[in-house]
């Protein structure tokens, strides 16, 4: 394996993330990369040669299922960090109603744009939190995957805004394009927050990466969409029964809606991981 000359390694920074150091030099280019830019299917090379000298990637809907749920089983701590933002969504909107009736105008942007820096800063931490458990040699602290959200959701918080106008503007052209964005961009969030990529950036590597692979996206993100519907559904049944059996009035919306979001996130995420890390040619650690 191709290794940063001696005498060089202080010195020596990533092409790609010039605030990191590098760990290795590519066999192809010679360019120093870091950690995050290595293939680990052939850690000689960087992610951009590998994608061109690697064979096509096979991508299956059912493989990604599969996966996506083994995963949400296996990361729970995950799926708690998710329900801790629900949480504290929920929090911080109770705690803006009595502000909102004095001044609704200023009270209502403050709360929009405090709830979605939380989210954005939860997913970032999420998204970070799950790549890492699943790469090998990741080096994995809690504090590590903190501090990447403290850096990271900004730009995140940024590329879902335009994420967000594209595809609410291709729903305005009958549907159809909005959902086909939503499949060629799902790769953003993972680009943005585990490869450091910029807000616009982001989404036009996903529309590259995502090239030959859409369909089974699109299937993969649909089955998980009417699964939560279904939950929702079934939830709300089950909830409408439970004042009769005394259960306190709160139940369905500080708890079962926050656990319900954070489950359908942290699947879609997940599979947006996975989905990232087999395209680009990234091998998940054996457990």
């Amino acid at each position: 394996m191709s290794s940063i000359p001696p005498g060089s390694e202080e010195r020596a920074t990533c092409a790609s993330h010039p605030h990191l150091g590098a760990v290795f030099t590519c066999e192809r280019c010679g360019c120093f990369g870091c950690e995050s830019c290595r293939t680990h299917s052939s850690s000689n090379l960087c992610q951009p040669c590998a994608l061109r000298v690697a064979p096509a990637v096979t991508l299956t809907a059912g493989e990604l299922l599969q996966d996506s749920f083994s995963l949400l089983s296996r990361n729970l701590s995950g799926v708690g960090l998710l329900l801790a933002g629900s949480l504290a969504s929920s929090v911080l909107s109770a705690a803006f109603v009595q502000l909102f009736l004095y001044e609704p105008a200023r009270s209502g942007l403050v709360l929009v744009l405090l709830s979605a820096c939380l989210s954005s800063f939860v997913t970032a931490v999420f998204l970070s939190w799950t790549a890492q458990n699943l790469l090998p040699r990741s080096g994995l602290t809690l504090r590590s995957s903190l501090q990447v959200g403290l850096i990271r959701f900004l730009p995140l918080l940024l590329m879902s805004l335009l994420f967000g106008i594209t595809v609410v503007s291709g729903t305005l052209c009958f549907i159809l394009p909005g959902l086909y964005f939503v499949v060629c961009l799902s790769l953003a969030p993972a680009l943005v927050v585990i490869e450091g990529y910029g807000p616009l950036e982001s989404l036009q590597h996903s529309y590259r990466l995502t090239r030959g692979h859409r369909l089974t996206l699109f299937v993969v993100f649909a089955v998980m969409f009417l699964l939560q519907v279904g939950l929702a559904l079934a939830g709300q049944l089950v909830l409408g029964f439970l004042p009769s059996l005394g259960a306190p009035s709160w139940l369905s919306v500080e708890l079962f809606f926050p656990l319900w979001q954070a489950l359908g996130s942290a699947l879609f995420y997940g599979a947006v991981v996975l989905a990232w890390m087999r395209i680009t040619g990234r091998v998940p650690a054996r457990d």
